[in-house]
């Protein structure tokens, strides 16, 4: 072989060696990146559920100590947001996970209870002794839970704490990963210790059925194939579909395909090939749009999501991306348990996350009702000292999953809080009241 070749071939080998180097520790990198993201994610998420378990515990003490209906119905109102916070961090930290059973039954029950005693309260009967002593086994399992939930948190915070499932082998190991603690096993306990919490009966909605109603909307939706999904979700994703990889499948109440690329999460439903979920840990750059342009850019994301008649309602902006709050309009009324939220990155238009579960668990065709309150009938309801600047019609859920058709009053107080204020359209009854937040980065609802 001449001398030039075997140069040339040398030369080749050590570009081709650097090169490989090169993509192996950027792909190393990627990866890095994106587990560290998923991680801080989780770990917010994890804190959340902490607050929301420790204000559940809280509120159900005041709640025993309430001398008045007044107080028990604002305790009331409050731990109906409490247990929705901590579904909603749950959601995030168990990925669906549905064998935690006795934990979503728990927070689905802590709020419509107390919410049914209010209602008798109104409706002038007393709170009997046997009633209080439910709302103190209540507390008992709170506690507990709390107190779990603390305990996972303080794991985390010394550094043995993990969100991802570790293999009973490291056990058999000296490998010091077998020391780690995984959420799913916490969580596993949390549900042990809840495996007594009994039914409740009381008058009101059964507010089991959440737990365990399934989609309407996937029931007769055809099966898609592992392939199938893949497809769609690299469509969605905007990303080729040699760059995804395959990841363990969802069961549950919403059965998805998971795929993953170095920087990307999708779900797609087994039924139908809808995309359920999406996160993308790509870093957000210089911002250069506004909250409007990326409201526009989510619509049309929807929009070729397959998802009409979707109305965006509130927005935030934070770290460069906004999350925009969208729900499905069905003539006149804005269905609020129809949820879809997306976020677009200000740097760019790009769709960083999105998740459509709310929307594909609870859409289903609403007929409203016959006969409603008229608005000023309604408007009778809003305090006196409220000014009405706006007034919308409604499909709002209840802590127990069920849905009331309402007016919705955008109203300032005298001291320049606004809030909107909801009606029952077919009783004239005050159902819900919501704080508006505003600040830089944009509305939030208390």
């Amino acid at each position: 072989m001449k001398r030039r070749n075997k140069i040339r071939i040398i030369a080749f080998s050590g570009a081709l060696f650097a090169a490989m180097l090169i993509w192996g520790v950027t792909a190393s990198v990627k990866a890095a990146h994106y587990k560290t993201a998923i991680d801080i994610t989780q770990q917010r998420a994890l804190l959340q559920a902490c607050e929301s378990f420790d204000s559940i515990e809280t509120t159900l003490k005041k709640a025993l100590a309430a001398g008045t209906d007044e107080m028990l119905s604002e305790l009331a109102a409050q731990l109906g947001s409490q247990a929705l916070g901590a579904k909603t961090s749950l959601s995030a930290l168990s990925s669906g996970e549905t064998s935690l059973y006795n934990l979503y039954k728990f927070l689905s029950q802590v709020g419509e209870y107390t919410r049914s005693l209010n209602k008798r309260a109104d409706g002038g009967e007393t709170i009997s002794a046997e009633e209080r002593k439910t709302l103190g086994a209540l507390l008992n399992y709170a506690s507990v839970l709390s107190a779990q939930f603390d305990y996972m948190a303080q794991l985390m915070d010394a550094g043995v704490f993990s969100f991802e499932e570790i293999n009973k082998k490291l056990y058999e190991t000296d490998d010091k990963s077998g020391d780690m603690v995984s959420f799913m096993e916490s969580a596993y306990d949390a549900e042990d210790s809840m495996k007594d919490f009994p039914t409740l009966i009381y008058d009101g909605p059964y507010s089991d059925n959440i737990l365990n109603k399934e989609s309407e909307l996937l029931k007769n939706r055809p099966s898609v194939s592992m392939s199938e999904a893949k497809e769609k979700a690299a469509f969605y994703a905007g990303i080729e579909k040699r760059l995804l990889f395959e990841e363990p499948d969802t069961d549950g109440k919403i059965p998805t395909y998971n795929f993953r690329s170095d920087d990307m999460r999708v779900s797609v439903t087994k039924s139908g090939g809808m995309l359920a979920y999406m996160l993308s840990e790509r870093s957000a750059g210089v911002e250069k749009l506004s909250a409007g342009q990326a409201v526009e850019a989510a619509s049309a994301f929807l929009d070729r999501a397959g998802y009409s008649n979707m109305k965006p309602t509130y927005h935030m902006t934070e770290d460069g991306v906004c999350l925009v709050n969208f729900a499905y309009k069905a003539g006149e009324y804005i269905c609020y348990p129809d949820l879809i939220k997306v976020g677009v990155s200000l740097s760019d238009g790009l769709i960083v996350s999105m998740d459509a579960r709310d929307y594909i668990m609870n859409h289903i065709k609403r007929e409203p009702p016959q006969r409603t309150v008229t608005e000023d009938e309604a408007r009778q309801a809003v305090a006196g000292d409220l000014a009405v600047h706006k007034v919308s019609k409604a499909v709002i859920p209840s802590s127990g999953g069920n849905e009331y058709f309402t007016y919705e009053f955008l109203c300032s107080g005298k001291n320049g809080q606004d809030a909107l204020v909801y009606v029952d359209a077919e009783t004239g009854r005050e159902d819900d009241i919501l704080i508006l937040l505003y600040s830089d980065g944009g509305t939030l609802t208390k």
